[in-house]
Parts: C-alpha cells; structure tokens; sequence
C-alpha cells in the first residue's frame, strides 16, 4: 500500500501523542501506523459501567488542510492559538498530555 502525500508533515508530526478534551468529549491519540499514514484514535470512559470505548479513523487531507471521517461527517483538525492546543470540528478543543 503506498503511503499517503500529507501537504504540512511536520504539522502532523507535531500532533502525534495523546490530547486531552477540554469539553468533555472523547481523549484522542494520534500516531503514525506502520503503513505510513496518520490515525486517530477516540477514547472514552463511562464510570457508571466501568468500561471503555476505542474508535480508530484515517487522517485524510486535501487543500485546505486535515480531517477525519465519521460515517458521513467531516471532522476537521485544526491547530489553535495557543502552544500544544488543537481544536477537532465538532468535538471541540483539545490540550497535549
């Protein structure tokens, strides 16, 4: 499988780690798998039945810049004003761990 043309690597290099929601919505960990492309993976934790949830989706990229895809929306990922903050469209903002 030939890797993806990613237009700002080192944008997305920089992002790779874990990010915590600052709205309460899902942690994400974003890495490079062995095939060379970018992942996303959600996680969430329900304390009322003491288990966890993962979902895994491809950081695609076009012109304007990188999203994931969920069914038949659009995330976008977006690098905020402030260091190590990262804002995921329809999510909300996140900070580095």
């Amino acid at each position: 499988m030939k890797s993806k043309e990613y237009p700002n690597l080192n944008l997305l290099s920089s992002w790779q780690g874990g990010w915590e929601s600052v709205n309460g919505n899902p942690d994400v960990y974003i890495f490079q798998g062995y095939d060379s492309n970018y992942y996303l993976i959600a996680y969430s934790y329900d304390k009322d039945y003491g288990r966890g949830s993962f979902a895994c989706y491809e950081i695609d990229s076009d012109e304007t810049g990188y999203y994931v895809r969920m069914g038949m929306k659009c995330c976008r990922l977006v690098s905020e004003k402030s260091p190590y903050t990262l804002h995921i469209a329809g999510w909300g903002s996140y900070m580095k761990n």
